[in-house]
């Protein structure tokens, strides 16, 4: 037994009388979850320390199945359910994992798979696949990995490699910050297969607090909140929604609202605080596990009107041109590269993340958008994130993403994507941003939100969004 599945077993001893897992049908104890592990352990065991693709929802059986892996220190591939098809043979053959373990509703849907496809309720079929007794090339201490796919601006996404430690650190100076212990319910809304939702699975086992899977509705913010819910995670959009349902926080035992996941407009912090409400604004990464600043509690609206401050000392610099760097015992282990690990760090660990941002006089981050971000419009330098603040703080529009389009005068122009939250509001909205921003700014045009950009309860992808545009809106004078 390795250093970590030891850590892993005394949690789950610690707490194996209190719920790890609630839903609307009942409750699983952190006892009740290792023992039903112990019934896949030794299926799954022709994995141990070799890489296995996991295409994860949010389910009693996903978590289990999860705590079962990391007993046996495999690499685990997380793979989005809401990805083509297609697309997942790409990153496959990108990643080469044994097999492919999904849930019993997606195992249809990828019947072309390069590697065997083994859905939940087959897990003894494993025992039957022809896998190599050879080692996996890819060494990377002896604990569980998670290989966790990140949107950017390359043609594929970075395949960043995080260890079980790191999202136990994570986890640990999470919970110091924002108290969650045993009794406390996180709402699981956010996907495993993003490191916003495994966090919350490392939060519990690091705290003994519980996670809440809401029902099979991926709009979960459409229903009411369960009683028994004490922290959420959100993002921007989705927080404005919560705020225009009348009453929708009354009565409940919120302890802790986690904002981030991109620009938080300011017009939502306000309400936020005016209501009451204990919520903490952040700035993490899939490379740092998670949270790398957080608020604090009980900060003051100005507080809150920033990204907070590092939840560990010494992890966090800016650099002379604003760059964001970061180290420290949750950042992680580096890009896979096929059978090897790409380090993108300086003698010091530094890890540059193309976030630009700056420090306030109490040591409190602002970011203030990011490097890979910025086209060039008439020779200007264009920061995405400055127009998508104005555009929110105008208080017309629930959503907004601002991406280039390329023009034959200008170079790139910028266009907005936006969610109006009234008709006839695009003139109004020019108006209120010719007195905020300079001309070559405002976006040339407004566009909705195509409908295969749905979100699903994170951010919508800003390269894709690109693509979109560069597909389907012709240059000017063309």
């Amino acid at each position: 037994m390795t250093v970590f599945t030891n850590t892993l077993k005394n949690y789950f001893r610690e707490y194996s009388k209190y719920p790890l897992v609630q839903t609307c049908e009942g409750v699983i104890r952190f006892g009740e979850v290792w023992e039903k592990s112990d019934r896949y352990i030794k299926s799954l065991s022709v994995f141990e320390g070799k890489r296995i693709g996991l295409v994860s929802v949010p389910s009693p059986e996903t978590l289990i199945l999860i705590c079962a892996l990391m007993r046996l220190n495999p690499k685990i591939i997380l793979f989005s359910p809401f990805e083509p098809s297609s697309l997942i043979y790409r990153y496959i053959q990108e990643t080469q994992p044994l097999a492919l373990l999904c849930d019993d509703n997606y195992a249809s849907k990828y019947t072309a798979s390069p590697v065997p496809v083994v859905s939940y309720r087959k897990i003894e079929e494993v025992k039957q696949l022809r896998i190599s007794g050879a080692l996996d090339k890819l060494q990377i201490g002896e604990e569980c990995i998670f290989i966790i796919m990140t949107s950017g601006s390359s043609a594929s996404p970075k395949k960043v490699v995080l260890t079980g430690s790191n999202l136990l650190n994570n986890a640990y100076y999470s919970n110091r910050n924002l108290i969650f212990q045993p009794g406390d319910v996180w709402l699981l809304s956010l996907p495993l297969f993003h490191v916003s939702g495994l966090s919350v699975l490392f939060r519990s086992i690091k705290s003994g607090g519980s996670m809440y899977i809401p029902s099979g509705n991926i709009r979960w913010w459409e229903m009411d909140l369960p009683p028994e819910v004490t922290h959420i995670s959100v993002v921007s959009t989705i927080m404005k929604r919560l705020l225009d349902k009348e009453n929708y926080f009354l009565r409940k035992r919120i302890q802790g609202i986690l904002l981030g996941g991109g620009p938080i407009p300011e017009g939502i912090v306000r309400r936020c605080y005016d209501m009451g409400l204990p919520l903490y604004t952040t700035y993490g990464l899939s490379e740092m596990s998670s949270q790398v600043t957080t608020t604090c509690p009980d900060d003051t609206l100005s507080h809150l009107l920033t990204s907070g401050k590092p939840l560990v000392p010494d992890t966090v610099k800016i650099g002379k041109d604003g760059d964001i760097f970061v180290r420290g015992p949750c950042r992680f282990q580096g890009y896979l590269r096929e059978n090897t690990v790409e380090q993108p760090f300086d003698e010091e660990g530094w890890f540059v993340t193309q976030d630009i941002g700056k420090w306030t006089s109490d040591g409190y981050l602002q970011i203030l958008g990011r490097k890979d971000n910025v086209f060039i419009c008439g020779g200007e330098n264009i920061q995405p994130e400055e127009i998508e603040n104005q555009i929110m703080s105008s208080g017309f529009v629930d959503k907004v993403m601002v991406v280039p389009k390329k023009d034959e005068e200008y170079g790139y122009v910028p266009v907005a994507f936006v969610d109006f939250s009234e008709d006839n509001k695009e003139k109004a909205l020019n108006e209120y941003l010719q007195e905020r921003i300079s001309g070559i700014k405002i976006p040339k045009c407004y566009l909705p939100f195509p409908s295969e950009f749905e979100e699903k309860g994170i951010k919508i992808s800003r390269k894709k969004l690109t693509e979109w545009v560069c597909n389907n809106i012709k240059q000017k004078g063309k």
